[in-house]
């Protein structure tokens, strides 16, 4: 891994959903990095889907694995907490549909009135039990920022987590994450 992605990280700051408070996060725009909880693993109840290798970081003296990194172009506070771990937004956010499709939550159209249009979400007793999981089982490293895009593409490549298919052209995992698209669906 590199050193210099190493030395960034450092300067992320840690918010533990289960504990924090959303306005803990800013409302302004930075990249995000999602960690397990150490003790937990990915939710992979479809027999043979797992990642051949999850990447770690070291922060403040404690080993994580990185399963997702992402970048908010607005508001890390409405991304991060609104739209990944509350609510009814698998439609809306990658990290809980693939959480979701790894836990084996039955995906429904997310438009009543065009249900056709290949958009999904889950349940609302699904969503529930994602939010629940997601809540008691991860961690979010941030950083506001400005040049979250470039920094995006710089820590998929160094840390080449699981859950993050776009722009991740890394051949460790690749198998996973084929598996992965395909459970999405």
């Amino acid at each position: 891994m590199d050193d210099k992605v190493l030395k960034e990280i450092e300067s992320f700051k840690l918010f533990n959903p289960a504990k924090d408070s959303m306005r803990d996060l800013p409302d302004g725009p930075g990249n995000y990095i999602i960690l397990l909880v150490p003790g937990s693993i990915l939710p992979t109840k479809i027999q043979g889907v797992e990642p051949e290798n999850i990447s770690q970081i070291e922060y403040m003296g404690i080993t994580y694995d990185v399963i997702y990194t992402g970048i908010s172009s607005k508001s890390l506070r409405e991304r991060d907490y609104h739209q990944h771990f509350k609510g009814n937004n698998a439609g809306r956010s990658t990290l809980r549909k693939s959480l979701g499709s790894l836990m084996g939550l039955q995906k429904i159209p997310r438009d009543v009135n065009n249900p056709d249009n290949g958009k999904t979400k889950f349940r609302d007793d699904d969503e529930s039990e994602l939010s629940a999981w997601m809540c008691a089982n991860l961690l979010l490293l941030y950083k506001p920022s400005l040049k979250a895009a470039e920094k995006e593409k710089v820590l998929i490549n160094s840390l080449n987590p699981p859950l993050n298919i776009q722009g991740n052209n890394n051949l460790e995992n690749r198998k996973f994450r084929d598996m992965l698209k395909k459970l999405r669906k």
